[in-house]
């Protein structure tokens, strides 16, 4: 496998000891690295790996300790007496304020769970300072009365079923008047079918969908989306009182097709100053903010303008499904925003400046933080590790769901690792945003915010400084270059990579491997190829690679990640180049969705052979021939405490590196934005399958 380059390259290797145990075959040949005992880990074993002890605060995110759900703001109100700042998320969290930062961005202590009623729409503060979760039940409304000492929502007054075309959504606004009259902003769906309807002749495989088939075709000829744009219609509904005895108005905001493209996770009613009467801000599934001014004497919606940022231009949030609530400024008390989104907290300070058009104008989006919660990194994160910023320590690079690649430094020692909170990496001298656009998901222009960047570092160029290999939704794969830097590292502006003059285009959403097969050799890239198989790439120089061979089984079989789903289910796998067994011979680690399917025998498939419950997984493909002529056994399960690692649904990321203990541990992200930590004694590989 190892080939001599046409030009000669400096290959730079980073070698990890692991003295201390030995490498034994068992009877199925199989290897599983034994060490001895460590009793002061570096991390919790299994559990989320946490900031910096001297850092203390990470932004709030969807963390596995703390929330199962993605952060979806509901709102903030003065439960503990330190102003109205304490922040509810859903469906049962509530984050405890701090303080402020000099900036005035807002930080919480460790969340609490509240109970009874789960909240699902809004949250209110009325007469005499009591706290209303103002929650969607239906096609009704749900008031909710908070008990503070409880921690308890429990159900005040349910509204009457108001005549709607479908249930109202989980972006709720409200606000009461002096009088009492309480006004309700809601959203509902117009009913249309997302994706297109299957062939004719499709014949279904239970039990997987329609559109995890290879027939599924979701682009026309002309490349436009075969199904619907659908839309979420915007209604406004007053009652009497908070009791809402009597409805008083029910009705659609305005005409025609449905405000918002697909979704609107959040609403929020804003006052910016005595100039302007309240208005509604709302945010919907592809991140755009609009403001509607709000008629003081009906409660009814002007036409809507964009929110701004400071370059009036309209606010795009930076990722999908943003949740948006406002939060009142300690020194003006104007509205700022708190918007939730796939994965984490966000705060927009409003600049108390309009638009020439009356659009209101807000700053970029600064992270909330909390104590106690593990790192977070954005959904669906892909890590690699590697000393980055070449200071002697291990750092981690991240890719995630919306688009970005993030640096955590590391910031401890050599036999004590500590991360720091993530940063956005600098790349062409702006932070890398990678979005699908209309047509860059094969799941439709839905997914138009997502990014799903999968970064690999390795010195790529042969300078020593450690570059990035990045796959993403667009499945274009892209060199970015590391400058040199006395700081913070930077990379140059993504350059497209080619295979024989072609812009090399494979498998979405996957992380490629890079090995040398040993010293000396040409650098190869292992990817999952256009037909879902692993194969190499061999690099030509930083933006050119030369198609290889497949890599194959003992029995000479390829190698394919899916053998049960296609479409949007292809790719999915982070590969990591790894001699995990310790013979010399480069493995790979492979970190999987739930839906893929490696093949681990001739009838058993990993992890789909384990459904319904066939979680992301990390597996071993382990070499059994030699550098210079692979050949793999099937996969097995890479187990924690004798117990196959299962992670979520979307995906997993491995990295195997030495921390500082003098072995090589595990390091896996999970798709709630988290890493978890698995020293190498805790670890198994799991015998073959039959």
């Amino acid at each position: 496998m190892c080939r001599s380059a046409s030009v000669v390259i400096l290959c730079v290797l980073v070698f990890y000891s692991i003295n201390g145990f030995e490498a034994e075959a068992d009877q199925s040949n199989a290897r599983n690295v034994s060490v001895a005992r460590v009793e002061d880990e570096l991390f919790p074993a299994g559990q989320s790996i946490p900031v910096a002890r001297s850092r203390r605060l990470t932004q709030i995110g969807r963390a596995t300790d703390n929330l199962s759900h993605r952060p979806i703001v509901m709102g903030t109100a003065d439960v503990f007496g330190k102003g109205p700042y304490d922040l509810f998320l859903f469906p049962d969290r509530l984050f405890p304020f701090r303080g402020l930062d000099d900036d005035g961005v807002p930080s919480y202590g460790e969340p609490l769970t509240t109970k009874g009623q789960p909240m699902n729409g809004g949250i209110i503060s009325g007469p005499g300072g009591a706290i209303f979760g103002v929650f969607a039940a239906g096609k009704k409304v749900n008031v909710c009365r908070f008990d503070r000492k409880a921690l308890t929502f429990e159900s005040h007054a349910v509204s009457n079923e108001i005549d709607l075309p479908g249930d109202i959504g989980i972006g709720i606004a409200s606000y009461l008047e002096k009088s009492g009259k309480l006004h309700v902003y809601f959203s509902v769906s117009d009913g249309l079918p997302y994706r297109p309807a299957p062939p004719p002749d499709y014949q279904p495989k239970p039990p997987f969908p329609p559109h995890h088939d290879a027939s599924y075709m979701p682009f026309d000829g002309a490349g436009f989306w075969r199904g619907n744009i659908h839309r979420r219609m915007l209604y406004h509904a007053s009652f009497d009182s908070l009791k809402m005895r009597k409805t008083e108005l029910a009705a659609r905001v305005s005409e025609g097709p449905g405000d918002f493209l697909f979704d609107a996770w959040g609403l929020t009613v804003v006052n910016l100053d005595k100039a302007h009467s309240l208005a509604l801000v709302s945010s919907e599934h592809l991140g755009m903010m609009r403001y509607f001014t709000i008629d003081p004497s009906t409660g009814k919606l002007a036409p809507n303008l964009f929110v701004n940022n400071e370059d009036h231009v309209g606010l795009r949030h930076l990722a999908i499904n943003a949740s948006v609530k406002a939060i009142p400024d300690s020194k003006t008390g104007l509205s700022d925003l708190i918007v939730g989104d796939s994965g984490r907290i966000w705060f927009y300070r409003f600049t108390g400046k309009f638009s020439p058009n009356g659009s209101p104008i807000y700053k970029m989006p600064r992270p909330v933080m909390a104590e106690g919660l593990p790192l977070s990194l954005g959904e669906l994160p892909a890590i690699s590790a590697g000393d980055v910023d070449r200071d002697g320590l291990v750092d981690l690079i991240a890719g995630n769901d919306a688009g970005q690649l993030l640096f955590l430094k590391n910031i401890g020692s050599r036999s004590r690792p500590e991360f720091d909170n993530p940063v956005a990496v600098m790349v062409g001298g702006r932070p890398l945003d990678i979005k699908a656009g209309y047509r860059g998901s094969i799941q439709g222009p839905a997914e138009a915010m997502w990014g799903y960047t999968n970064p690999t570092l390795y010195d790529w160029d042969g300078d020593g400084r450690l570059d990035v290999i990045l796959n993403s939704v667009l499945a274009d794969y892209m060199v970015l270059l590391q400058l040199p830097t006395d700081g913070q590292p930077v990379f140059s502006e993504p350059k497209l990579m080619y295979c024989d003059t072609l812009q090399l285009h494979l498998a979405w959403r996957s992380q490629p491997a890079i090995t040398d097969w040993g010293a000396g050799c040409r650098l190869c890239m292992i990817a999952v190829d256009e037909q879902n198989l692993l194969r190499c790439f061999w690099r030509i120089d930083n933006e050119n690679v030369e198609r290889g061979e497949l890599l194959r089984l003992q029995d000479g079989s390829t190698i394919n990640a899916n053998i049960d789903e296609a479409a949007g289910q292809t790719g999915r796998a982070t590969l990591v180049a790894h001699d995990w067994d310790g013979d010399g011979k480069i493995d790979l680690l492979i970190g999987t969705s739930r839906g893929l399917s490696f093949p681990a025998s001739k009838t058993a498939y990993y992890p789909s052979s384990f459904y319904p419950d066939h979680k992301a997984s990390v597996l071993l493909l382990r070499n059994v021939g030699s550098n210079e002529k692979p050949v793999f056994e099937y996969v097995r399960l890479i187990e924690f405490k004798g117990t196959r690692i299962g992670l979520g649904i979307h995906s997993c990321s491995p990295a195997a590196v030495d921390l500082g203990r003098g072995v090589v541990d595990l390091l896996v992200a999970e798709e709630n934005g988290t890493i978890h930590y698995y020293p190498r004694e805790t670890l198994s590989v799991s015998a073959p399958a039959p």
